[in-house]
C-alpha cells in the first residue's frame, strides 16, 4: 500500500475539495456507511464541533459562516452533497506532487523536475570527485 503523499495545493478552492475527498475517503474503502461511522477523520471536527488538538481550522472552512455552527452546518452540507453524487470518485490527491488548475500543477512538475535534474547532477559530480578519481 502506498503511503500518503502531501501534495502542494494551489488555492483555498482546492483545499476544501481535497478536505471533502479525505472526509469521505472511509465511506470509499467501503469501510463504514457514511464518514460519520469512521472514529479517525476530520469530519467530527468541521461538521459536528468535536474538540480535536490535532486540527487547525483551514482558512476556508473559517469563512464558511460567522458562527460555529453556521460552519458546521454548510459542511455537513456539502459532504451529504457529495454523498448524493459523486462520492466513489476517485482522485489522484494522494499520488501527485500537486493539485489545482491543470496549466499550474504542470508548471510546477516542469519547475520540480528541473530541480531533480540539478540536484542529480550536482551529486554525480560531488561523487566522480571524491570516488572516481583517475590517475
Amino acid at each position: 500500500m502506498d503511503r500518503f503523499k502531501s501534495p502542494r495545493i494551489e488555492s483555498h478552492h482546492d483545499l476544501e475539495k481535497v478536505m471533502h475527498y479525505v472526509d469521505l475517503n472511509p465511506r470509499r474503502a467501503g469501510m463504514v456507511n457514511h464518514p460519520k461511522e469512521f472514529a479517525w477523520t476530520s469530519l467530527h471536527y468541521y461538521a459536528y464541533g468535536k474538540s480535536d488538538s490535532l486540527i487547525t481550522p483551514a482558512p476556508n472552512y473559517e469563512k464558511l459562516g460567522t458562527t460555529e455552527q453556521e460552519r458546521q452546518a454548510k459542511y455537513l452540507t456539502m459532504i451529504e452533497e457529495i454523498l448524493r453524487s459523486d462520492w466513489k470518485d476517485k482522485k489522484p490527491y494522494s499520488s501527485v506532487p500537486f493539485v489545482g488548475n491543470p496549466t499550474w500543477a504542470e508548471t510546477k512538475i516542469k519547475m520540480l523536475r528541473e530541480a531533480i535534474s540539478i540536484k542529480k547532477k550536482s551529486w554525480r559530480e560531488r561523487f566522480e570527485k571524491v570516488f572516481m578519481l583517475t590517475g
